[in-house]
């Protein structure tokens, strides 16, 4: 097992894949409120124009939101100017014990800024983030199904990034897909960004196929997590809850915080 991402110094965390239907909006909402449950302090930036997570932990009519701060990051890019204004204007504090939200109300978030917009806000971003991670113990990013200039945005902001997936075969191609996105974020920042884990979100152990596709996935020699399909989950997010407060003694959500124990906090 390698090091953990605390052990690593690695504390903003980007979850991201360009395929739908994963669990990645599952997977870090999980992951924030358990770690937020350990005791730790969490940030969680909801980075996805649909506002999933921001309506998960009640923060869809923040205003101003994340949408507000990329323009006026985007206009002092611009003007060339530097930006001063409040980041906690932008939070919404205490969406859950120790959990704190940076929400998104745009759901045309990219055709209301545009992609070059998008990008005249990427270094202040970074830098956002960067002073926040000071009063979190870990930011954790969602990201859209996407790979456009928003999901490069969040991606170069971040420290390492968490891949949920399928045990499917197109998933192979895919994961190429987005190791060759995250390293050109890291070009693109300057600095590295880990891939850190693959977690598969819908594990089926009976199936026979299961044992090739971990075979072929450990390849990309990044820790694998399985978490087993479970109907606790869906029905978590219908009733507007976590994991942890509808079934925390599932075998779900023994998944989650086996990967919170050995990922995230060593």
């Amino acid at each position: 097992m390698t090091n953990s991402l605390r052990e690593l110094g690695l504390r903003v965390v980007a979850v991201a894949n360009q395929k739908g239907g994963v669990g990645k909006t599952v997977t870090v909402a999980t992951l924030a409120s358990g770690l937020a449950r350990r005791g730790e302090r969490v940030l969680l930036v909801d980075g996805d124009p649909q506002g999933n997570l921001s309506q998960l932990f009640g923060a869809q009519e923040k205003r101003p939101e994340l949408g507000d701060l990329l323009e006026r990051l985007a206009d002092s890019t611009e003007s060339k100017s530097t930006p001063v204004f409040a980041l906690d204007d932008y939070i919404v504090k205490r969406a859950k014990l120790r959990l704190d939200i940076l929400p998104v109300g745009r759901r045309r978030l990219r055709t209301e800024l545009g992609d070059d917009r998008i990008v005249l806000a990427e270094k202040g971003f970074s830098s956002c983030l960067d002073r926040l991670i000071k009063r979190y113990d870990w930011i954790l990013i969602d990201t859209s199904p996407s790979n456009g200039a928003l999901e490069r945005l969040l991606i170069c902001a971040s420290w390492a990034v968490v891949i949920p997936m399928e045990f499917q075969v197109f998933s192979i191609s895919g994961l190429e897909s987005i190791l060759e996105d995250v390293a050109s974020c890291s070009k693109r920042a300057g600095r590295p960004i880990k891939p850190h884990a693959l977690i598969f979100t819908k594990a089926e152990n009976g199936l026979a196929r299961v044992e090739t596709y971990r075979s072929l996935f450990s390849a990309f020699k990044i820790p694998i997590f399985e978490v087993c399909k479970s109907e606790y989950v869906p029905r978590a997010l219908e009733r507007g809850r976590t994991l942890w407060e509808s079934a925390p003694s599932s075998y779900a959500a023994r998944d989650y915080a086996r990967i919170i124990d050995k990922s995230f906090l060593g």
